[in-house]
């Protein structure tokens, strides 16, 4: 390669000296070529012979050398070019060039391109980033918002979940008082029948007793019902007896068909329970007199319940004994204490017992009058 730069550097240096040579030669055309427009002295065709010969000489071999000098450089210049070409390509080519210019060409694109892509990047970054950050932050502003409401929400929510878990526990105890109350109350309600009952313990109905009347069917009074009483005793139960047994008897309810009930009460509790156990000496009766217990309003509904389901068949005997309710759903089967609805509902299932009575006891007034005939007398 070094040899091809020498040949090329000596091949510039002769052309250099060659047109240094040669730049005389327009004047030497001019005196040649100027001969034939005027006479010149120095003219070859004005010189003699032999200076003339010289003259055309020194011009041919001048004009060769240029000639040579021309046909050199057109014929020897691209062979020397395409060589030292071909000799850079070789030796770009080579793997050892490569290896080294490859890294060197990628580290200065690297550093060329990389600031310029950065720089675009970052503008492409403030073109269509900016506005969606911007958006963002507005949703974020929102968002702290509604996230403030909501704890305010929370809050509050916290606290009437507080409240109402406080109101329920309160609402609860409230249930077990109001429980308690309650079964007091039903307490309360079976000792005041108890009670109520055991006051009328001395007490007996009976029941059809005729009575004096006026046109319109309403009771005259005053009625006499302590003899009256005092002659059914006597003579049809067969019991020794005077009006000093009787502590006070009067009518009750209304009048029908001129018959009428009347509750007795007497003295001692000996002389009601002799005549209430001598009462089957009525059976068969003419007037259809009875007689019956005094019993509270609560029990002479069960009572009327026990009577419907005598008529029904659906019970086998029913009675009372010292203000004590019993049954026997057949004769065989041992007889039941009633006490409640539920007791009557047992033997009768379902039943529906009336509106007007809860399944405690004595809804009613204690001494309201009995409108209907009790029938609690031993059915056997």
């Amino acid at each position: 390669m070094d040899a091809s730069f020498d040949v090329n550097i000596e091949s510039q240096s002769q052309s250099d000296i060659i047109l240094t040579s040669s730049q005389p030669s327009p004047s030497i055309s001019s005196i040649i070529t100027g001969s034939n427009k005027r006479g010149n002295p120095d003219s070859p065709d004005s010189l003699p012979a032999t200076q003339k010969q010289s003259t055309r000489q020194i011009r041919r071999r001048h004009s060769n050398s240029i000639g040579d000098l021309r046909g050199v450089g057109e014929r020897k210049t691209p062979t020397l070019r395409k060589t030292v070409a071909d000799k850079v390509l070789d030796a770009l080519n080579s793997p050892e060039v490569l290896n080294v210019m490859i890294p060197l060409l990628s580290q200065k694109i690297s550093d060329t391109l990389t600031p310029i892509i950065e720089q675009e990047a970052k503008r492409f970054v403030d073109i269509q980033i900016q506005p969606l950050l911007k958006q963002i932050k507005e949703q974020e502003t929102v968002i702290q918002t509604h996230k403030q409401h909501i704890l305010k929400q929370f809050i509050q929510i916290s606290n009437l979940e507080k409240a109402t878990s406080n109101h329920i526990t309160t609402i609860k105890e409230q249930g077990k008082d109001l429980d308690c109350l309650s079964d007091e109350i039903a307490d309360l309600k079976i000792r005041v029948e108890s009670q109520e009952q055991y006051s009328r313990r001395t007490s007996l109905r009976f029941h059809n007793i005729p009575v004096p009347i006026d046109n319109q069917g309403k009771i005259l009074h005053p009625v006499n019902t302590d003899e009256i009483v005092l002659d059914i005793i006597r003579n049809k139960l067969n019991i020794n007896i005077d009006l000093n047994d009787i502590g006070r008897s009067h009518v009750i309810g209304k009048a029908r068909k001129g018959r009428s009930q009347v509750i007795v009460r007497f003295i001692s509790y000996r002389m009601k329970h002799l005549v209430y156990s001598n009462k089957k000496e009525l059976k068969g009766d003419t007037n259809g007199i009875f007689i019956t217990e005094n019993l509270s309003q609560y029990r002479t509904e069960l009572v009327k319940s026990l009577a419907d389901m005598k008529t029904k068949n659906q019970i086998s005997a029913y009675w009372t004994a010292d203000g004590r309710i019993f049954a026997k759903k057949s004769e065989s089967s041992r007889k039941l204490i009633i006490q409640n609805w539920q007791d009557v509902g047992d033997l009768r299932p379902p039943f529906k017992r009336p509106a007007a009575y809860g399944n405690h006891p004595d809804n009613h007034p204690v001494n309201q009058p009995d409108s209907a005939n009790q029938q609690s007398e031993d059915h056997d």
